[in-house]
């Protein structure tokens, strides 16, 4: 309901202050299309994704949540975790599990940066544990 009212009242995306497209919140804070199920948020636009309803998928800096792009004038990305209070059941889970953020979120790193950066990672990864 208040989700329907933010995209109502702000339109499906708005253009935020660094003249990118985002979704719309709800009093500034949580994401128009987020909902809960049992506890664990979810992405309206993704479930619709998922189930065949819609060929939009949701953008690549939600996917990516909670890691945060920042482009430098260079021509490079940076990639920045973001520690916000609304993960911190997951970001536990995980480290209960001993899965770290990036193998958590393969899917869209691999779907903005590719395969050969993810094996990277994974390369990364493997040399820092070995020292």
């Amino acid at each position: 309901p208040e989700g329907i009212r933010a995209v109502e009242a702000q339109g499906f995306m708005v253009v935020d202050e660094d003249g990118d497209y985002t979704t719309p919140l709800v009093d500034d804070a949580e994401c128009a299309y987020a909902y809960t199920e049992e506890g664990i948020t979810f992405c309206a636009i993704e479930k619709a994704f998922r189930e065949g309803k819609t060929t939009f998928r949701k953008p690549i800096s939600c996917h990516l949540y909670p890691i945060r792009l920042m482009n430098f004038s260079n021509g490079t990305v940076g990639l920045n975790y973001h520690r916000w209070s609304i993960c911190e059941p997951a970001r536990q889970c995980g480290k209960r599990l001993g899965i770290p953020v990036y193998k958590a979120l393969r899917e869209p790193i691999i779907r903005r940066f590719g395969e050969e950066f993810y094996k990277a990672l994974e390369t990364a990864e493997q040399l820092l544990k070995n020292q």
